[in-house]
């Protein structure tokens, strides 16, 4: 059985971010994809200058190509991310815009995307990576802080919450699975977020993760029920496992091992129903770029989409063996 398949008899969403180019030069990405994985979400073409490139015009094609490819094979559909401080377009960069031109562009930009998507994904990451990795409070680089305010935030959870009131709203980062101090920065924002009475239904874990020093299992469910203790639904939302480059049959297994241990967690949280890859196959994964060579091998296929001991680890997990 597919791991889709597996998955679904367990209530389990397995997702994996979705590559354009490699879709359209490579008929294998397409028919892998499809047949092992009943979730999807953008690498990159719902992002901030992917979608608005000028100011007021929006391009969507792309995005709706995967949607239609989603609805074609039944998949879950994530929406990622409407407010970051990476990939914004050159004009939002490099405009001198006040406080309010800031609140307004943040406002339009999310009705336009949540009202040009509506009915076609299930939730979306609102703000991604906002909270510093060195001390309290929001990066100082981040463009939304320093035009607008630390309640930029607020706003755009509230501005996506009036898009579409159906729509599922997650804040999104990295480590927070792994630095105690980044996930407990994590939960004072999105308590605070209900106390002041914003909208936020949920928290990603991004789950970029190295098999040698990988969360212990046990670790990451505590932190996920505090999250769920809030009413908060958490997702796992762009995991990959790297290993050396020079990787070694120990490696492997070591990899495995962290995949079952993540299915685990994901399978006994009380709520925590989708595991997304960042990726799927490692012949377009971006970690050997981004690593400058250190680490690859992250996901469950190798390059010739052969499935890897880590897909069978999570396959195993999901049989219930």
């Amino acid at each position: 059985m597919s791991l889709r398949e597996l998955a679904a008899r367990r209530g389990l969403i397995v997702g994996s971010c979705y590559n354009p180019a490699a879709f359209a030069e490579d008929p294998r990405y397409g028919e892998v994809l499809a047949r092992e994985f009943n979730g999807i979400v953008a690498e990159n073409h719902m992002k901030f200058r992917f979608l608005q490139p000028e100011r007021g015009r929006f391009t969507f094609e792309v995005a709706d190509a995967m949607l239609d490819f989603a609805e074609a094979h039944g998949m879950m559909a994530r929406g990622h991310t409407l407010v970051w401080q990476h990939s914004n377009p050159d004009w939002l960069e490099q405009g001198d815009f006040t406080r309010a031109e800031m609140l307004e562009i943040m406002r339009a930009h999310i009705h336009a995307v949540l009202g040009h998507f509506r009915g076609r994904i299930a939730a979306w990451d609102v703000v991604n990576e906002a909270i510093s990795d060195d001390h309290d409070g929001f990066r100082a680089k981040n463009i939304w802080f320093q035009r607008v305010g630390d309640d930029f935030v607020d706003h755009a959870f509230r501005f996506a919450h009036e898009a579409d009131p159906t729509m599922a709203l997650f804040y999104n980062d990295y480590d927070i699975e792994w630095v105690d101090a980044k996930f407990e920065r994590t939960y004072r924002l999105v308590a605070g977020m209900l106390e002041r009475g914003v909208p936020v239904h949920g928290v990603g874990l991004q789950y970029h993760t190295r098999a040698m020093d990988a969360p212990k299992p046990e670790a990451v469910l505590k932190k996920i029920a505090a999250f769920n203790a809030l009413g908060l639904t958490v997702h796992l939302t762009e995991l990959d496992i790297k290993i050396p480059t020079q990787a070694t049959e120990k490696d492997y297994r070591e990899q495995a091992e962290v995949m079952a241990g993540i299915t685990h967690v994901a399978l006994e949280a009380k709520d925590c129903p989708a595991i997304f890859f960042w990726g799927f196959t490692d012949k377009y994964s971006w970690i050997p770029n981004f690593t400058k060579g250190e680490y690859d091998h992250t996901l469950p296929f190798d390059r010739d989409y052969r499935p890897k001991a880590m897909y069978e680890a999570m396959a195993t997990v999901l049989t219930g063996e």
